[in-house]
């Protein structure tokens, strides 16, 4: 049987109509673009992974293709891996990103939102194929146990800006139970609102409330960071849509950057120094004299975390999702575990 359709993922409830808009033109373009398209409601339940596999192993899938934010990329990418790992059957993943950050996508200079669907359309037609890396995370408990494993596709982190992430969550509970303010609240001012929240909390409970101390070995180096208020390992160039940490950073190299952050004045100042629109390069600053960011990279990454005494739990991540919170955890990166589908001359934008 030849292989020949692609499989759209999305979920149609996401929004409301503006989903189902997106939808309907997805499918009408790529039908247009000879892709014969067949849609895939995402599952509640965490089904989706396992029906999308079973989707893909009747052998007559081209591609997969996601449209939505993050979580729906993570659900199809995961998909296809299972599909892979159960019965050696591997599609491509394109992307329609309609989320906000969309790292993923502009690490390789695919844009997100309506408005970029038909050119999007166009690279997914185009067929050109890139290998990225993947990101395996284990969080063990103290009788070294792994009491949870899962992949992830854009970064993992831990501390404060997944602490915000938590809040946001709860916040937008408590929003979509409101009707005028749901409308008014949208997700970018949940996770701001979250954000100034968290920071005030952080301040008002003293210098040293959130912080906490990680030992981290990348590939057999082991140090010990102190102070921290974020540690974030990444696996795209892009961070949040918006910055770039380690400017020579890939997704097929078949290594992560592990990023420390000391305290809210080092997040302000990389916001401004990493944004990737800055011209500020660390050549420049050093000329100055002053150091880029600290970082390491490896294949192989275990991290230790240490919280002072009464201090709160050092919450964690992966690609904006709210991941268990322990004090050990592994992270292996999984060297060309994912075949994307990108435009002729990928960069970020």
């Amino acid at each position: 049987m030849s292989a020949r359709i692609s499989i759209l993922v999305a979920n149609p409830t996401a929004r409301t109509g503006k989903a189902e808009r997106a939808i309907s033109r997805a499918l009408e373009g790529l039908a247009s673009a000879g892709l014969e398209p067949e849609f895939f409601a995402t599952q509640p339940e965490g089904k989706t992974v396992a029906g999308l596999a079973d989707r893909i192993e009747r052998e007559d899938v081209a591609r997969v293709v996601y449209l939505g934010g993050d979580g729906t990329f993570a659900e199809s990418a995961k998909g296809i891996i299972l599909a892979r790992e159960r019965s050696g059957v591997d599609v491509p993943l394109a992307m329609l990103p309609m989320g906000t950050a969309n790292d993923q996508g502009r690490s390789f200079g695919i844009s997100a939102g309506p408005k970029a669907l038909e050119q999007n359309i166009k690279t997914i037609a185009g067929g050109c194929e890139q290998w990225m890396d993947v990101g395996r995370i284990e969080a063990i408990d103290d009788d070294g146990e792994v009491i949870r494993s899962d992949l992830w596709f854009d970064n993992c982190g831990f501390g404060l800006s997944a602490r915000i992430l938590a809040q946001r969550n709860r916040d937008r509970e408590f929003v979509a139970k409101v009707p005028l303010v749901k409308q008014l609240y949208r997700d970018k001012l949940v996770y701001a609102g979250a954000a100034v929240s968290q920071m005030v909390k952080s301040v008002v409970g003293g210098p040293t409330g959130s912080l906490f101390s990680c030992e981290v070995t990348v590939d057999g180096e082991v140090l010990e960071w102190v102070g921290l208020t974020d540690l974030v390992v990444n696996g795209t160039i892009l961070y949040g849509g918006e910055w770039i940490f380690v400017e020579d950073s890939r997704a097929d190299d078949g290594k992560f950057e592990v990023v420390p952050f000391r305290s809210h004045a080092d997040w302000v100042m990389s916001a401004i120094s990493k944004h990737k629109k800055n011209p500020v390069t660390n050549d420049d600053l050093e000329v100055v004299g002053l150091s880029g960011r600290e970082f390491r990279r490896g294949t192989s990454i275990e991290l230790r975390m240490f919280r002072p005494n009464n201090g709160p739990a050092i919450p964690s991540q992966i690609d904006g999702e709210e991941f268990v919170t322990a004090e050990h955890y592994r992270v292996e990166n999984l060297f060309h575990h994912l075949r994307i589908i990108v435009p002729e001359d990928p960069h970020w934008i």
